[in-house]
Formats: structure tokens, sequence, C-alpha cells
């Protein structure tokens, strides 16, 4: 004990605590602990007496035990631990938070150190299981977030889309009857021509015609999704026709394997939406080029993947392939894909730009087959 201090008094003084409490001498060595900490550790008395932390604690937690006692002796001032880890006798860890204090002789010198600790072992459960609720809330939160941004942006989109839908409509019904009233002057201006330069003026507007006829049939495509007349077809006869039904001289075009399986669909709707997207590979591969179409069917699925080895799809322009008047074509409207993936959309199926690049882009659509249960959407 310290000089001119009665130990018993001292030792009633720390017995009286309830948190635990150790003095060590300058030797490191415990000289005085209370109930508290036998009780807190399942250590008795004499298990500290004299002993230090090396004799009673593993060597990593003896060592930071020790290291601390020297920087007190060391700064002769106090020294707050807020978070460190013990283990009892029993081999349970324990979290504590301790002060150690000085404890001076008359002279002033520092003899011996007080450690009174605070077991947090139970605030800190509590806290990893509060920080652990509160990440999961922040993740489902942010989840939800997402949802409803998603959900908001889709009902704008479809928003969009209706009103753009009820434009086309109009703007091609009344576009159609001029149209039609041109070509057929242009037809009876051909039969009454007289000169070449006459022929190749007549040709311009026929040409002009058509390209102009074939916007007004996008836009009518666009307007008059209906919700899909669904039948149960052969996978293989109905891409087999959409093939045949766009063959052409400059670009070859070949159905490579389909296999025999029944979908459920409606063939209208899905035969124009294949063929706007064949139609559109022809176009990137060019004169020359080759367009396959691959059909496939696993799991209650079919996928049905247009090929082409045109030079691809700009990393730009692909975010905005499905968005409604975009379009890379010098006299497109932007209005195709738009329209294909709507009426696949209609079957309950899926339509993406599975890859692009220099060799080549690749649409696949997926549909459902029959006795899949999935029903088509509508509109």
């Amino acid at each position: 004990m310290p000089a001119g201090l009665d130990s018993r008094f001292l030792a009633a003084v720390i017995q009286s605590v309830g948190h635990p409490i150790f003095v060590k001498d300058r030797e490191f060595r415990f000289v005085l602990v209370n109930d508290a900490l036998c009780a807190a550790l399942g250590y008795d008395q004499g298990d500290f007496v004299g002993r230090t932390d090396f004799d009673l604690f593993p060597e990593a937690e003896a060592r930071f035990f020790r290291q601390k006692d020297e920087e007190l002796f060391r700064s002769e001032g106090a020294v707050v631990i807020e978070e460190e880890t013990v283990t009892d006798a029993s081999g349970v860890v324990h979290v504590l938070a301790t002060t150690k204090v000085p404890l001076r002789r008359a002279d002033g010198e520092v003899s011996h150190l007080v450690g009174i600790i605070q077991d947090i072992t139970d605030l800190k459960v509590a806290e990893d299981g509060l920080r652990a609720a509160n990440e999961e809330l922040e993740l489902r939160v942010a989840e939800r977030t997402r949802q409803l941004h998603e959900a908001q942006a889709e009902l704008l989109r479809k928003e969009r889309l209706a009103v753009l839908g009820q434009l086309a409509g109009g703007v091609a019904h009344q576009l159609r009857n001029p149209l039609g009233a041109l070509i057929n002057a242009a037809s009876i201006l051909r039969r009454s021509a007289l000169q070449a330069t006459d022929l190749e003026v007549i040709e311009i507007i026929e040409a002009e015609s058509w390209r102009a006829n074939r916007i007004v049939e996008d836009l009518l495509s666009y307007a008059r999704i209906r919700s899909p007349a669904v039948q149960e077809l052969s996978l293989l006869d109905l891409v087999r026709s959409v093939v045949l039904g766009v063959q052409t001289e400059r670009t070859s075009v070949a159905l490579v394997g389909a296999p025999e399986v029944v979908i459920r669909v409606d063939p209208s709707q899905v035969a124009e939406a294949l063929r706007n997207l064949v139609m559109n590979a022809v176009e990137a591969a060019g004169e020359g080029g080759s367009v396959e179409v691959r059909a496939a069917a696993s799991e209650g699925r079919a996928t049905i993947a247009i090929v082409d080895d045109g030079p691809g799809i700009d990393e730009s322009d692909r975010r905005h392939l499905f968005e409604p008047l975009f379009t890379t074509k010098a006299y497109g409207l932007g209005l195709g894909l738009t329209t294909a993936r709507s009426l696949i959309e209609n079957q309950g199926g899926q339509l993406r730009c599975a890859q692009t690049g220099p060799d080549g882009t690749v649409f696949e659509v997926e549909l459902p087959t029959a006795g899949t249960g999935d029903e088509p959407r509508g509109v």
C-alpha cells in the first residue's frame, strides 16, 4: 500500500464500488482487486494478488494491458481506453472500457495505478445489432426507392407511348388519303409521259410517296396495337413464313434451325415484330451481307435470335434503341423497334439487343411456349 494510507480503509472503499477495480504497483503486479472484478472475470482474489497480466490472460491481451500501464507510468497522467477485450477464466471474451489513473505517495511520486472498468459487452452487442438493422433498413429503403423510380419511369413511358399512339393514329389517317391520291396521280402521269425527264420526275414522286406511305404504315402499326388473339401454333412454321417473306437478292436471309415446339401467341403480332427485326437486320447487313434467324426452346420459353453481320450499333445509340422516335436512319421514323417490343411484350415475351459490335448485332425475342401458364399481357 502507498505510504500513509490505511490499507484496510482503502480495501473497504474499493470493495464497496460496484464497478470492477484493480490496483497495480510499478512492477505491474496486482496488489488489490475488488469483488466486482473477481465476479466479472471468474477469478478469486488470490488468483490476482502478486501476479501480472501475463499470468492470467492471453499474451496478446496482456501485451496491450502492459503497453497502457507503461504509458501511464511514463506520462504520470490518466489513460482512457474506450474499448479493449479481456478473456475471463472460462474463456469468454468481454469488451471493456477502462480508465487508469496514477496513485501518488505523499512526495508526489507515482507508486501505483488504479484501474476502473466498465463492461460494455452487452452495449457492443446492442450497437452491432442496431448497426446491422440500420444497414438492412438502408438496403431495403434503397431497393424500394429503386423499385419506385423504375415503376414511375415505366408509368411515364407508358403514358408517353399512349399519347404518342393517339397522335400517330390521327396523323397517319390524315396523311393516308392524300398519299394514295398522289400515288394514283403519278401512275396516271406515267401513262401519258412523253419524255424521259418526265418519267424521271414521276419516278421520284412515286418513290418518295411510297417512302412516306411506309412511314404512315409505321405510324398505324404503332397506334393500333390491340389485345392479342392468342393461338397455339408451330414456332418453326411461324419463323419459316417470316424468313420466306423477307427474302431479298442483295442480302442472304437464312433460317438456321428451329425446334418443333408449340408457342402460345398472336401469330400476326409476332410475325409483324419479327419481320420488322429481320428487315432491320437486312438493312444493317447491307449488300452482300447475311442475316441468320435461329430459334431454340427450353424451360417453357422459346428464343428467336436475329443475327446480322453488319457494323454493329454505337454504344451511345444502344441505350436509346427502344425509345419512340429515336432512329439512326436517314428516312426512319424511329417507331419500328418500339412497335416490335410492344408487340412482343403483348404476348408476355421480351425483346432485347443481346449483343452488338464490329462483327454484327443480335436481337433476341423470348416467347412463352404452350402449357407454361404465362398469359399474354394485352394492352
